[in-house]
């Protein structure tokens, strides 16, 4: 696969369930959190819409400013789609077994 299509065509399946997670969780939790599930929710969505632009440098910036517990979950999810090499190179974060 050529870089171009690394980009565009990769599958982010494990990213989607979690977008997916958030919409439920905003949907079906109390109305006091759906807020900040829809906020986290649309970090995602960015990050992906970032992914697929080929922009590694606002994809990680983005990703080190979003809040801890939304982040470790986005950068998991991308290990789990991409491997934990291009976590480590492009957003800069260890995946530790």
């Amino acid at each position: 696969m050529n870089t171009v299509a690394f980009w565009i065509e990769s599958n982010l399946s494990n990213v989607e369930q979690l977008i997916n997670n958030y919409d439920q969780y905003a949907d079906q939790g109390h109305e006091d959190f759906a807020d900040m599930y829809r906020e986290d929710r649309d970090d995602f969505k960015k990050a992906v819409s970032l992914f697929r632009q080929s922009d590694s440098e606002a994809l990680s910036q983005h990703i080190d400013y979003m809040d801890t517990a939304p982040r470790e979950e986005i950068v998991l999810a991308f290990a789990k789609d991409l491997g934990a090499q291009f976590v480590e190179l492009t957003l800069g974060y260890e995946i530790r077994a």
